[in-house]
């Protein structure tokens, strides 16, 4: 059943996902190296949602925030939970609709190379933002919408969708934690709902064994709770330069490999 390769995958998920380095090039480059089990696209999508737990669990009270915004969008209550959900929503929607048209034409873009080339360059956008100076606390619709559309690069290896995200949170001048945060809940409607439909079709079709699933969601997210602690707590005192450091290292691994 390959649990311990499951559990691995699911910890490499879980460290990595809540930190701008591209958590698909690090569980590719885990199986490659350590030659654990190939469970397939499904599986990879979902240890998503054992990283989407954590993040709900860490950052629990905005996600009622954001739960109650939608129920007074839908009751037509004016409320600030409803504007941030109003923000959350139509940021996501540019990406929602890209990714929905590529995975419905079944178009992928896999390439190690282009993987490496990303994380350098786009490890240097993000030092580059990360100078900006912080002139802004409270995200607007406007703003919102340009990290939204700047999310839709993530669907390139080794961009990184949180990556891409704080570049232009940072450059559009608000702090790093509030960066930080804003780019996590921004990935909760669009991974629920990839793991959504991968659920259904691993019950449907039985695609991957339960065992399997439950183990690598739960290390994912185990792991990623600690990593989302670990990274809230960095960025009280720090920038990102350490992480960009590492991004450029192993891209510069990976082009190599």
């Amino acid at each position: 059943m390959y649990l311990s390769d499951s559990i691995i995958l699911g910890a490499v998920q879980g460290i990595t996902e809540f930190l701008p380095v591209s958590s698909t090039a690090h569980t590719a480059l885990c199986k490659k190296i350590f030659s654990l089990h190939h469970f397939g696209r499904d599986f990879d999508i979902l240890l998503n949602l054992g990283t989407l737990l954590a993040l709900i669990a860490y950052f629990f009270r905005d996600f009622m925030k954001i739960f109650f915004g939608g129920l007074n969008f839908i009751c037509n209550k004016k409320s600030k939970n409803r504007d941030f959900f109003l923000i959350i929503l139509l940021a996501n929607l540019p990406t929602i609709i890209l990714f929905g048209i590529l995975e419905f034409l079944e178009i992928k873009v896999a390439s190690a190379k282009l993987s490496a080339i990303n994380l350098i360059v786009f490890g240097v956008i993000l030092y580059w933002c990360d100078q900006k100076p912080v002139n802004k606390k409270e995200f607007s619709l406007k703003d919102g919408i340009k990290v939204g559309i700047a999310q839709m690069l993530s669907y390139l290896p080794g961009v990184s969708r949180l990556g891409i995200c704080l570049s232009m949170c940072r450059y559009l001048g608000y702090g790093r934690r509030e960066s930080f945060k804003f780019s996590m809940l921004l990935s909760i409607f669009p991974v629920a709902g990839a793991c959504c439909l991968k659920l259904l079709k691993i019950f449907t079709k039985h695609t991957i064994e339960f065992n399997t699933a439950t183990a690598g969601i739960t290390s994912a997210f185990v792991f990623g709770i600690v990593s989302l602690f670990i990274v809230n707590r960095f960025l009280k005192k720090h920038t990102f330069t350490l992480i960009i450091i590492y991004r450029i290292i192993f891209g510069i691994f990976i082009w190599f490999l």
